[in-house]
C-alpha cells in the first residue's frame, strides 16, 4: 500500500496529456450520443487500491448515470479501492449507500454513479463478463503484467462498438538508473526477463501500439498514443520522500529477481551502490512507458 501511494506521485506527472486529452474528447462525444438515457458502463482492470480513481472520475464527468466496475485479483487492494471511492464520496460530500454485492452506490449533484468490485485476474478472470459489456475499458500500469496480446483481446471481446479503450503507464521495456554502473546491463536484463517467466510482457506498451496500428481499420482506430515514462526524481528536482519510498520498492523489486543468481555474481554490490546513491539524494530513474487511446470500430 505504501508503494502504490508513492508511486501515484510518479504516475500523476507522467501520464501523457495529449493522450489524456484525446480520451476526454472521446468521452464528451460519447456522451453527446448517449443522452444520458442508460448508465455509461466502465470497466478497469488492474484496479488496485484506486489510486487512478481520481483521473478516471475526472474524465466521466460529462455522464450523468456512470456503471463502474473495478476488478483486480486481489482482494485486499479491492478493499482499499472501495474506501478510497467511499473517501471521494465524503470529500465532496455526496450522498453514498451500499448497495447489493459490495456495491456503492453514490447520489453526486443530481448524477448517478454504481461502484462494483469484482475480484478477477485478468485476462482469463474478465470472461465472465458478456462480450461488448463495455462502453470504456481502462486501465493504468497494467498489461505488461499479463501475457502478450491479452490488451486486445480483452478490448476486442469487452468493449461495444464505438467505445473506448484507454491505458496508460504501460511498461515498454526499458529500465534505466543515473549514476551508470558496469552491471546495468545484465542486471537489468534479468528483471526484465523475470517477467516473460511470471508470463507477463515486459513490452506490452510498445507492443500494444504497433499491434493496433497494424490491424487498423480491423479492430480499433488510434486517436492518440504516446510516451508516459516514470523519471524520477522529475527534471531539475530533488527526490521527494515518496520517491524515495518508489524508488526503494523498484530496488527491492530488482533485488528479488537477481539477489543470488550465480549468472551475476556482482549484483549485491549492484544493489548496495544504487542503495547508496539513493540515500545521498543522487539517484536518478527512467522506465518507459506508453499511453494510448483507441476507438472500438
Amino acid at each position: 500500500m505504501r508503494y502504490l501511494a508513492a508511486k501515484s506521485v510518479v504516475d500523476a506527472r507522467a501520464v501523457n496529456r495529449e493522450v489524456r486529452r484525446a480520451a476526454a474528447a472521446a468521452l464528451r462525444r460519447l456522451a453527446r450520443e448517449g443522452g444520458g438515457e442508460t448508465p455509461f458502463r466502465v470497466l478497469e482492470v488492474g484496479a488496485g487500491a484506486g489510486h487512478a480513481l481520481p483521473r478516471w472520475l475526472a474524465l466521466l464527468a460529462p455522464f450523468p448515470a456512470v456503471e463502474f466496475t473495478a476488478t483486480d485479483p486481489s482482494g485486499a487492494l479491492l478493499a482499499a479501492h472501495r474506501e478510497a471511492v467511499a473517501a471521494w464520496a465524503r470529500e465532496h460530500r455526496h450522498r453514498a449507500d451500499d448497495a447489493n454485492g459490495g456495491a456503492l452506490r453514490i447520489e453526486a449533484g443530481g448524477r448517478n454513479l454504481v461502484f462494483r468490485f469484482e475480484k478477477a485476474a485478468a485476462p482469463g478472470g474478465l470472461d465472465r463478463f458478456p462480450s461488448g459489456a463495455f462502453d470504456l475499458l481502462a486501465a493504468q500500469s497494467v498489461w505488461d503484467l499479463t501475457p502478450p496480446g491479452s490488451a486486445l483481446a480483452v478490448g476486442r471481446r469487452l468493449l461495444r462498438p464505438g467505445g473506448l479503450f484507454y491505458s496508460v503507464l504501460t511498461f515498454c521495456g526499458e529500465t534505466g538508473f543515473e549514476p551508470r554502473l558496469p552491471l546495468d546491463e545484465v542486471v537489468l536484463d534479468r528483471y526484465h526477463r523475470s517477467m516473460e517467466a511470471r508470463g507477463g510482457d515486459p513490452g506490452a506498451g510498445t507492443r500494444l501500439a504497433a499491434d493496433m496500428e497494424r490491424r487498423a481499420g480491423a479492430d480499433f482506430t488510434i486517436l492518440a498514443s504516446g510516451k508516459s515514462d516514470w523519471r524520477v526524481p522529475a527534471e531539475g528536482g530533488e527526490t521527494s520522500d515518496e520517491e524515495r519510498v518508489f524508488l526503494s520498492a523498484v530496488l527491492d523489486f530488482i533485488e528479488n529477481e537477481v539477489a543470488g543468481d550465480p549468472e551475476i555474481p556482482g549484483a549485491a554490490d549492484w544493489l548496495a551502490a544504487r542503495r547508496r546513491a539513493l540515500a545521498a539524494g543522487g539517484l536518478r530513474y527512467r522506465a518507459a512507458n506508453r499511453d494510448l487511446a483507441a476507438t472500438r470500430r
